[in-house]
């Protein structure tokens, strides 16, 4: 009865994200518009006295590993892997609660969002307040690399930083221009894996390097367009620039006729400024700008900008009264009680009396 319990929970809530311009072109170092959006992931650490790393989460089935026996596998693999980056300093097991308040088939950057709290969370917990924001991205973009082999980092940052994002991979840029964005998002019904369509495109671009050498090109001028109407609120030159944008999606080769259909009904709404695909194509969400008022669509999704990124939270575990209770039940006064559980001897007594 030597040892402390330690009854702090650590609780992380990360925005998810929607990419708005420069998808793919992003890859080969040109400009990108991402932002965050007001669906979150949310992490709760609970530390334990023995060995086990459990991950419960509202998407998948719980899943138990302990640090004598630490594996990488689906599908926690961003965690997991996130979660090996500080093996050497994990004394004991923890509890991980992951709860997310939109599927990860929508394309909102649940793998980026849930590297960014499970990283966050475990520094905090071993020591660290609060992650510096830009070291926290950076160990964010090299776990999601490690697990999926690339990626450009925008999502990441989008979570990290919060707001409209304008991106580019080198030199490294990251610079908020703006926190709002009349938004309308429409899921298709469907999802192709990210790494699955970018390796269709790179093989496109393999056949014809020139001809998407100006795509991206093309892709670049209009992200910088974006990003100048964006700082100027002018929306209907947003939606203008967003519309030529898909066309440039058609030519990559990420369109299909289900995201078709939803762009130009989108673009059949009076109040709709433009439409394109969000992210890498063929399924996912398409993206308005603008309002529909009564919305014609089955499957649109309300999402708003979240202007800030990571916040954090703690609170007192639950079983702090059960543990001060089956210590004082067992005849141990309140000075030993205190000195067990990290408590004041103030804190016991108000425990006791409830």
């Amino acid at each position: 009865m030597g040892s402390r319990v330690e009854f702090v929970s650590y609780k992380i809530a990360v925005p998810g994200s929607l990419m708005l311009f420069g998808e793919h072109a992003v890859l080969h170092n040109k400009q990108a518009v991402v932002a965050a959006i007001n669906h979150y992931i949310k992490v709760n650490l609970t530390p334990r006295s023995d060995n086990k790393i459990k991950i419960f989460s509202s998407m998948f089935k719980t899943q138990v590993v302990t640090l004598d026996k630490f594996k990488i596998a689906k599908p926690y693999d961003y965690v997991l892997t996130a979660i090996k980056q500080f093996l050497p300093k994990i004394k004991s097991g923890f509890t991980l609660n992951i709860d997310a308040d939109f599927p990860s088939n929508l394309g909102f950057g649940s793998s980026a969002a849930v590297t960014v709290a499970t990283l966050a969370v475990l520094k905090w917990w071993l020591g660290q307040r609060k992650s510096k924001p830009m070291q926290l991205y950076k160990q964010a973009v090299s776990v999601v690399r490690l697990v999926q082999g690339f990626g450009s980092g925008a999502d990441v940052a989008a979570s990290v930083f919060g707001g409209v994002i304008a991106y580019k991979v080198h030199p490294l840029t990251i610079k908020k221009v703006g926190n709002f964005l009349p938004l309308v998002v429409v899921y298709s019904g469907s999802k192709v894996t990210t790494p699955k369509v970018v390796a269709q495109v790179e093989r496109r671009r393999k056949e014809f390097p020139k001809l998407f050498a100006h795509l991206d090109e093309a892709i670049d001028g209009s992200a910088k367009a974006a990003v100048v109407a964006i700082k100027n609120k002018d929306w209907r030159r947003l939606g203008k620039i967003m519309n030529i944008h898909q066309g440039l999606h058609d030519a990559l080769g990420v369109n299909n006729a289900a995201l078709a259909k939803l762009i130009f009904s989108l673009r059949e709404c009076p109040k709709i400024y433009g439409a394109k695909i969000s992210g890498s194509g063929l399924g996912d969400c398409v993206i308005g700008l603008g309002s529909v008022g009564r919305s014609p669509f089955i499957n649109q999704i309300d999402v708003a900008v979240s202007s800030s990124g990571i916040s954090y939270a703690s609170s007192c575990n639950h079983a702090k009264a059960l543990v001060v209770a089956r210590l004082l039940n067992q005849g141990l006064g309140i000075e030993q009680t205190a000195s067990i559980t990290g408590l004041s001897t103030q804190e016991i007594e108000k425990i006791k009396m409830n």
